[in-house]
């Protein structure tokens, strides 16, 4: 069988049953159909601020010389910079309502960028390979550095951003950044897949890559990203979206969650980890995986906090239960404790329970 007609056969109505399960783990964003939950949705419990900053466009120059799509929500007189690392398929707009709320309550600076081949950057859908993904994150970090001195930077990664994170502060040459804040990280590696899904997407890969699918049949499996119709909605109507995953794009953010998952160190930085145990975006096991992991390769140390949102949903800020997300990320940057703080140790039996 020629390559070409192999990779014929790999198209959606030729599917195997590993094939729709690997589906699963394509799309670390279900968002490209409008999702209404089968049962009533909870009562929205969010923040409205009277008066929030708007966003204004900008870019980040990369040695390279190309630069990056980007925006500021910015304070006059900011007393923390932010910055935002968006996941899969996503772009910086996915910050809005973590920025409002944080330029308003504590007169943050709060910049967020399109990771290169996402957004509005050239050849969104390519992927660019994970050490590029790295770099860039360490040379943005290092030009707020220089244009914020004396402010505390805090870098927030939101799912396959939070992998991003997670690896460039773990690894040689580290992040230059004081705090580091993991939202609802893709910590998905390979070990954590069954074996038939390893196989899928080894196959494809090799055959296919450049093959592409949506998610939209996910919804129905019960696999969303969020319980807001709204934002579902807007996600599916949003240009710069993506909505269409190729295989290649696939395989190269699972070989980075998968470095993120496997870290023998941790980073440096004072973390912050919020999770969501109805996430089925990064469901919980491999979460389990990864904390049990961190329990088992390093001592305990105080220089992280763990949150868990029995409730809580991938995308934490755009949930329709938004207020407890942001007030604890808050509250965390100001140095206040923390209702439901966690040890790694204490999420983990959490974490795992039941599974």
């Amino acid at each position: 069988m020629s390559i070409r007609s192999m990779a014929k056969w790999f198209t959606p109505a030729h599917w195997p049953v590993p094939c729709l399960a690997l589906s699963c783990i394509a799309l670390l964003s279900a968002c490209s159909a409008p999702a209404t939950p089968a049962t009533g949705p909870a009562m929205p419990d969010k923040i409205v601020h009277a008066s929030v900053p708007p966003a204004t466009p900008t870019v980040f120059k990369l040695p390279s010389g190309q630069a990056l799509a980007a925006r500021v929500w910015a304070s006059p007189q900011p007393q923390h910079i932010v910055l935002g690392v968006h996941g899969f398929n996503d772009y910086s707009k996915a910050f809005e309502p973590l920025a409002q709320h944080l330029a308003t309550e504590l007169q943050a600076t709060v910049y967020a960028y399109d990771q290169r081949g996402f957004g509005a950057n050239p050849q969104p859908g390519i992927w660019p390979g994970a050490d590029t993904l790295l770099a860039d994150l360490r040379h943005i970090a290092a030009q707020l550095r220089k244009r914020h001195p004396g402010l505390p930077l805090t870098v927030v990664g939101e799912s396959m951003g939070g992998a991003v994170v997670l690896v460039a502060a773990s690894e040689a040459p580290g992040l230059a950044a004081d705090q580091l804040i993991l939202k609802a990280p893709a910590v998905w590696g390979a070990h954590s897949m069954p074996w038939y899904q390893r196989l899928s997407l080894y196959t494809l890969n090799l055959v296919a890559p450049e093959m592409s699918f949506t998610g939209r049949g996910l919804p129905s499996l019960g696999i969303r990203p969020t319980d807001d119709p709204e934002v579902s909605r807007d996600l599916s109507r949003d240009p710069l979206f993506i909505k269409a995953t190729r295989v290649g794009s696939l395989a190269g953010v699972t070989e980075l969650m998968g470095r993120a998952q496997t870290q023998t160190t941790l980073p440096a930085q004072r973390t912050l980890v919020l999770y969501g145990l109805r996430d089925r975006i990064i469901p919980p096991q491999p979460v389990c995986d990864w904390l049990t992991h961190l329990n088992t390769a390093m001592p305990q140390r105080d220089m992280t906090d763990v949150v868990v949102y029995p409730e809580g949903w991938h995308l934490l800020t755009r949930q329709l239960r938004t207020r407890e997300p942001l007030q604890d990320m808050a509250r965390w940057l100001q140095n206040t404790p923390l209702p439901h703080r966690q040890s790694t140790s204490q999420a983990q039996q959490l974490v795992c329970k039941g599974l």
